[in-house]
């Protein structure tokens, strides 16, 4: 199994990260909150989904431009409610 693997978050390029169970469960508590607002507030979609981009910046590595199939794709920051509930299955955004 890889040590790291690689998220692109929308529209901010391509990350590598340490394969952690605890940055995913980060991701994925985040990413069922999201679900659950989705009817309610386009800001703190917005919000929160920059939440999941930070944690990405923050305990990755940005790639250089060479293209590297993503593990994971984050959506971008600024996605509306509507582009939301289009993208979003009832797992979220992110599987499992």
């Amino acid at each position: 199994m890889k040590e790291t693997f690689i998220i692109r978050v929308a529209g901010a390029g391509q990350y590598e990260v340490p394969r952690d169970a605890s940055l995913l469960a980060e991701l994925n508590a985040i990413d069922n909150r999201i679900v659950a607002l989705l009817r309610d507030s386009e800001v703190e979609l917005q919000r929160l989904l920059g939440q999941m981009a930070d944690l990405v910046r923050k305990r990755g590595r940005p790639l250089e431009e060479a293209l590297m199939e993503s593990d994971l794709v984050l959506p971008p920051e600024d996605l509306t409610l509507h582009e939301a509930t289009e993208l979003v299955t009832e797992e979220g955004f992110i599987p499992g």
